[in-house]
């Protein structure tokens, strides 16, 4: 490899993220590991409904390519079940729940005769079985056959390289199919052999075009288009149906069409049974994909895949690398959980800046957060202290969304709006970064007025952002029960009332936060107020398992609806509270999982439920009597909610039995969805030793699971240390005996997000037994009901 040549690529890969280091030979950035990319496996979450993305990206990359399995469970695109596989697609979303999504562009090198029409291009008919697999960090490989085939990939512009194996009477050939995306959601588009141009390599064959394709989760449609370019070419021909059609052009209204591309055998042999081919993709049009293919990789050859590899995987050890830790004593399925937990967790969402053809703007424009609902508790705030720079890029995308759209999303994907889960939660992904001090670029005034519009007004389609039950929840203070004021929008479903009043009361705590530091006193007693909605939906009166009082539903006139509190818990109707007509007034959690949630005023909530040692032992009660669903984000808090009743042994303890009992290097190694790298952060928080509380610049204690960690803000060179004294891989010597702060005694559960700011070391001191370290009414993070402040 041509170190020059190595040191351009790296330069073009890091345009769309330039806080990004730069590797230079010999070198490493600042408190980054030398290869932390050898850890990561991309394979884990392929089974058991983890939906992960497998195959080859870059951080926030646009371009996702990986093979695509025929199975029901292919939202990912790879299913690691044994599945036959489709083709090779260029783009995919990472570990969503609900329909499969993207899958578009696909490839599939064969051997077939194009001049005979012997070639098979109905997608159930070409099948093939899955051969040995490898990956890396921005690398694929699958065996087909006779065939292997690889992949590396720049932002917008996939490489591939297919090996044909094995001597055959039918030529090599590749097989484009522009139509069939994984959930067959082609509407129409078009194709074309093109005339060298737009940037094409010397002595390729061009195709070009798009296609119009439907979202999996949502409303509208979209349009995306592609640019291939190959060369050794020695037929080009586009097929409709099972038919070549005898035309370098088609437009098209539904139907199955693509490409077929048959390889000169001559420049095969010469290339060692090797071909390339480079597809560039836009959402702005075919002329962007040609182009962005050109500048990110001129050079069509195995020199320059090989070349791509590299910079792809030193891209990734410089975001993996603003985190070190100490791996003395540890085990390598913990480094590897750990590592391919963190790589998971900058798969989403993607920079699409400067290729967003909705309109025209200055700002950052990211698609597929996919959703917030998920990603605000654990992924953005893993990014505002590792990659502060893409996270403030994020927040001014979500404020020009608003611009031009009125409201702040809760999911968009494929340039779309995706559907609201439950609260409006960029409201609190706002505030987390407000709070923790990110403002680059961000127009935190806007950003503001976007979110007491999100409270204030409500929206003609409440299901696709802001909220429901306005209204009805300033009179009553409470989100009712089929709410007869409020029209029920297409795309949106009634219900959810009571997990709909909790996530509004939380975000109206973000809004408070917001209002305090921009200095709108009256506005910030307005939403601290609201921010106690949450308790008029509590019923002492209900009795479960030995415990009292839980959130309830609550018709218009006041009254209660009674509802079984483990109802949509593991044990009792868990599939029936997802977004249909008939969800109920929970979503995806239980009464018994969604009454510890309220991150803004735990000490009330503590109280109502009897005191601290009721409260340990009724959150025991719910996770060991599977009331609380570790599958899914809203059990995530609760896991170190112990800390809230002075007992933060109880969190370590909850905390190591979870990641043990749910968490593996397995293909089915996570306990559900992946949602864009929610699970993978919320391992990441739970090996650090600390949790976010998300929206509040509050961390919850635990225990690390490595000796030393180190994370480095890769803009200012800050460096937080968390260190655990007699360290021995939790086995043992797991709860805080004691814990200093920049060498100070330090008793509190919880610290600040100053320790991020302005760096410092965390040590703690580990012991076999608990201890009275964090179990003082001083110790415990702050609520509104005890006069919040943190400091």
């Amino acid at each position: 490899m041509v170190f020059s040549a190595f040191l351009a690529i790296l330069a073009v890969i890091a345009v769309a993220e330039p806080r990004l280091y730069i590797r230079a030979a010999g070198g490493s950035p600042p408190g980054a590991a030398d290869d932390p990319a050898q850890y990561v496996n991309q394979l884990i979450g392929t089974s058991n409904g983890g939906h992960v993305f497998a195959g080859a990206t870059l951080p926030f990359g646009s371009v996702k390519v990986v093979a695509d399995s025929n199975s029901g469970d292919n939202q990912g695109g790879f299913v690691s079940d044994g599945s036959s596989i489709r083709g090779i697609s260029q783009l995919h979303d990472d570990g969503t729940g609900g329909g499969a999504s993207l899958g578009n562009f696909k490839i599939m090198p064969m051997y077939c005769d194009v001049s005979s029409n012997g070639c098979v291009t109905d997608e159930n008919s070409r099948l093939v079985s899955p051969g040995p697999l490898s990956t890396s960090p921005g690398y694929f490989s699958i065996g087909l056959g006779n065939i292997t085939a690889e992949v590396t990939v720049t932002a917008h512009t996939a490489l591939h390289r297919i090996t044909f194996n094995a001597a055959s009477s039918s030529p090599a050939t590749l097989l484009f199919d522009l139509t069939n995306d994984l959930s067959h959601s082609f509407h129409n588009g078009s194709i074309q052999i093109a005339q060298p141009a737009n940037g094409s390599a010397n002595g390729t064959t061009p195709i070009v075009g798009g296609g119009n394709f439907s979202p999996s989760f949502g409303i509208g449609n979209y349009n995306v288009y592609f640019c291939l370019d190959a060369p050794s070419i020695d037929a080009a021909s586009l097929y409709s149906g099972s038919s070549i059609v005898n035309d370098t052009s088609l437009s098209l209204n539904g139907g199955s069409v693509g490409a077929l591309l048959q390889i000169d055998s001559t420049a095969l042999t010469s290339q060692n049974n090797t071909f390339l081919t480079r597809i560039g993709v836009s959402f702005l049009s075919s002329d962007q994909a040609c182009s962005y293919a050109a500048s990110e990789i001129p050079d069509i050859t195995s020199a320059s895949f090989d070349t791509i590899k590299a910079a792809a995987r030193a891209r990734w050890n410089d975001i993996l690398g603003t985190v070190q830790v100490d791996t003395t004593g540890v085990t390598h399925d913990r480094i590897e959980i750990f590592w391919s937990s963190l790589y998971r967790s900058y798969i989403s969402p993607i920079n699409v800046t400067g290729d967003n053809p909705l309109w025209e703007s200055t700002e950052p424009y990211y698609d597929s957060f996919y959703c917030i609902w998920d990603s605000f508790r654990t992924v953005h705030p893993l990014f505002a202290i590792t990659q502060p720079g893409p996270q403030a890029e994020m927040v001014r995308a979500l404020i020009d969304v608003y611009r031009h759209l009125g409201f702040l999303p809760d999911c968009r994907m494929s340039l779309d709006q995706g559907e609201t889960q439950g609260g409006s939660n960029a409201d609190s992904l706002l505030a987390d970064s407000y709070v923790k001090g990110i403002r680059a670029g961000i127009d935190w005034q806007t950003g503001y007025e976007a979110m007491v519009k999100d409270a204030t007004v409500e929206p003609p389609n409440w299901g696709l952002e802001g909220r429901g039950g306005i209204a009805s929840r300033k009179q009553l203070h409470y989100v009712p029960q089929n709410d007869t004021t409020d029209p029920m929008p297409v795309g949106a479903y009634q219900g959810r009332s009571a997990s709909r009043t909790l996530e509004y009361s939380y975000n109206d705590f973000s809004i408070a936060l917001v209002a305090q530091g921009l200095g709108h006193t009256a506005d910030y007693n307005t939403y601290v107020n609201a921010s106690g909605d949450w308790v008029n939906l509590w019923d002492p009166t209900v009795n479960n398992t030995g415990y009292s009082g839980f959130i309830q539903p609550r018709l218009a006139d006041g009254s209660f609806v009674s509802v079984d509190p483990r109802h949509c818990s593991p044990v009792l109707g868990h599939t029936d509270c997802f977004l249909t007509p008939t969800g109920g007034e929970f979503y995806e959690a239980s009464s018994w999982e969604y009454s510890f949630y309220v991150p803004q005023d735990m000490a009330k909530l503590v109280g109502l439920m009897g005191g601290a040692d009721t409260f340990v032992k009724r959150l025991d009660a719910g996770w060991d009597n599977l009331f609380i669903d570790i599958g899914d984000e809203p059990a995530f808090l609760l896991a170190f909610l112990y800390n809230y009743g002075g007992a933060p042994s109880h969190t370590v303890d909850r905390v190591l039995t979870i990641l043990a009992q749910n968490y593996s290097t397995a293909v089915g190694g996570l306990p559900g969805n992946d949602d864009s790298g929610a699970m993978g952060a919320f391992v990441v928080w739970s090996s650090l030793g600390i949790y976010p509380v998300a929206g509040q610049a509050v961390y919850l204690i635990s225990t690390p699971l490595f000796p030393s960690i180190t994370i480095t803000n890769p803009d200012t060179g800050t460096t937080a240390h968390i260190k655990a004294v007699n360290f021995d891989n939790a086995s043992t010597n797991k709860y805080v005996q004691h814990a200093t702060l920049n060498g100070k005694p330090y008793t509190r559960n919880w610290i600040s997000h100053d320790i991020f700011v302005k760096g410092g070391t965390l040590e703690m001191t580990l012991g076999p037994q608990p201890s009275s370290w964090g179990t003082q009414s001083g110790d415990l993070p702050p609520s509104v009901s005890t006069g919040y402040k943190v400091d």
